[in-house]
């Protein structure tokens, strides 16, 4: 790679010598990432587009000092595969990145020492801190985000809708205010967090780094990284990125498998809940049923019956195909709510499911499917049912 120069003209020099060295030309390169050039040639229109996906040319060539293949830009897997890798743990007081699609710093220095520590695209995983509002998020492994180098302040990525509430709280209002664009974010189940000293002790140090950790955030190990990838994950929306299709959680190596070129890539690719323990879940849907329904429910509830690794993310994922109304789904019942160990396997849960399916389909209503009318009693024996099939299932 180049040694940079700041002669005039170097930062056009350097993403030619780029694109040339590492693509086979402009247009390899454009293509690789997704661009479009409209009606300018490439040349004329590489160095805006270089700009506005990795913040600056310096971070373009950053991003490629160890080659193509190695910059998470184009593939967030590179991510894991360097020693050390290009994955940071940082503490958060929560985990939105729907509505908060940043990174952010109360101290510019902070900021830059991120920025100097890591590459364009670097992961971001995201833990509780100990005083986090929601207590069953306290020291667990919350998600992952993926990062730019791209600078705002806080208000440039933060949804509108949450702006009064930073601006009104004096003790958040200067808060985080030094920012680095986020572009993509995934979740682990709620069920599944693990605590951060189980799953990355090197870097934890039994508490010792929790002041680096929360206000720089630490490089990981490449062990740590490589017990990352067996979590589970699915990735979910970002402020101010594209909308994330509705994802079935699986294994992170399986879900961080790239789609299709660009850095921003984030559909064209579904995933199959993995093999292994599940959770039977009843979900109910919330509002006016007769609206809903178009005729008479007579006190009769609209439920969906399934299992899941995490029937909080399956309530979530069916909420999102609904639009802004008056409807929302809730879990009626869950083991994991219940506090009941995973079932060992599918077929465990799959016949919890068929037990719950049969008793609403001859005490209740079909709705096609997994979605049945049914009363309260009917609910509450088939949720019976299916405990006991799950329970007695042998293969």
């Amino acid at each position: 790679m180049m040694q940079e120069s700041r002669h005039p003209g170097w930062d056009k020099q350097a993403i030619n010598q780029i694109a040339r060295d590492e693509y086979g030309g402009l247009d390899a390169m454009f293509e690789a990432h997704g661009w479009e050039k409209g009606e300018r040639t490439f040349g004329q229109i590489a160095p805006t587009k270089v700009v506005e996906t990795y913040g600056s040319v310096d971070s373009f060539v950053k991003a490629h000092a160890d080659g193509r293949a190695l910059n998470p830009m184009l593939n967030v897997e590179t991510a894991f595969r360097t020693d050390p890798p290009q994955i940071f743990l940082k503490s958060f007081h929560g985990f939105t990145p729907e509505n908060w699609g940043f990174l952010g710093f109360t101290e510019a220095f902070a900021r830059d020492k991120f920025v100097r520590e890591s590459k364009p695209g670097a992961l971001l995983i995201v833990a509780g801190t100990s005083k986090a509002p929601d207590a069953s998020e306290r020291l667990r492994v919350l998600g992952m985000q993926q990062q730019t180098h791209i600078h705002g302040t806080k208000w440039d990525y933060l949804a509108p809708h949450r702006h009064d509430e930073e601006r009104n709280d004096p003790d958040r209002v200067n808060g985080w205010i030094h920012g680095l664009k986020a572009i993509r974010a995934w979740k682990i189940p709620a069920e599944e967090r693990p605590f951060v000293r189980d799953t990355f002790p090197e870097t934890h140090n039994g508490g010792k780094n929790g002041t680096a950790i929360g206000a720089y955030g630490m490089q990981i190990t490449f062990q740590e990284a490589q017990r990352f990838l067996k979590l589970p994950i699915f990735e979910t929306d970002i402020y101010g990125g594209e909308p994330v299709e509705a994802l079935l959680s699986g294994p992170a190596a399986t879900v961080l498998r790239p789609s299709r070129p660009g850095p921003v890539s984030q559909s064209g690719y579904m995933v199959r809940e993995a093999e292994g323990p599940k959770h039977l879940y009843i979900l109910r849907l919330h509002g006016d049923e007769e609206s809903f329904l178009g005729y008479g429910a007579q006190g009769r509830s609209i439920v969906k019956v399934g299992f899941s690794v995490s029937p909080q993310t399956r309530r979530d994922a069916h909420n999102k195909t609904l639009p802004a109304c008056a409807f929302a789904w809730q879990i009626e019942n869950s083991t994991y709510a219940e506090k009941r160990a995973p079932f060992p396997s599918s077929n465990h849960a799959i016949a919890g499911e068929n037990a719950m399916k049969g008793l609403l389909y001859h005490e209740g209503k079909s709705l096609g499917g997994e979605f049945f009318l049914a009363d309260q009693q009917s609910i509450k024996r088939a949720w019976q049912a299916a405990i006991k099939a799950a329970e007695n299932w042998k293969s």
